[in-house]
């Protein structure tokens, strides 16, 4: 999980930074718009690692990726698998968590190529030996909405046979 919330963070700076000046204009900007982004990865042979869609706002995201679901309202984050049908529940890193630090994963951004909407880059993550290839489209930038219902997850509306694992 970690992986794609990295990879995540690498594409809304690359999406979003190249016009700012620095990364607390990032945050700013995400504090009052809620973007939504389809994105991809792949080894350096191009074979896709992962895809999936993102919306962020703030320090709230919703990114839904290879049947899993990982929600965050900045205070809990919750991990919905639907393929083991398990939700795990635990507190968020707040700032740290997506955004902890914009100019560190900047860093590991190389071949950054901006055309509209379309965003290409390489990166390096730790732990991964190779550089991954990401690829993303902005679907969508609209104003910040106060409901953050589309970052939560009721876990009352899953049934029975699915296992809650609270770590809060």
């Amino acid at each position: 999980m970690r992986k794609t919330i990295f990879i995540l963070a690498a594409l809304f700076c690359s999406l979003l930074a190249v016009a700012q000046n620095n990364a607390q204009d990032l945050i700013d900007m995400l504090g009052s718009s809620r973007v939504s982004i389809r994105y991809s990865y792949a080894d350096s042979k191009g074979n896709e690692l992962g895809n999936g869609m993102a919306t962020v706002q703030g320090h709230c995201y919703s990114v839904v990726e290879s049947g899993t679901k990982f929600l965050c309202d900045s205070v809990t984050l919750w991990t919905v698998d639907n393929h083991k049908k398990e939700i795990y529940i635990e507190n968020a890193g707040g700032k740290a968590d997506l955004f902890g630090n914009l100019d560190s994963i900047l860093e590991h951004v190389d071949n950054l190529v901006i055309e509209g909407t379309r965003v290409s880059f390489t990166m390096a993550i730790q732990g991964v030996p190779e550089p991954i290839s990401c690829k993303a489209t902005i679907l969508r930038k609209t104003e910040k909405d106060s409901d953050l219902k589309d970052f939560r997850v009721d876990v009352s509306k899953y049934d029975k046979l699915w296992i809650v694992t609270d770590l809060r």
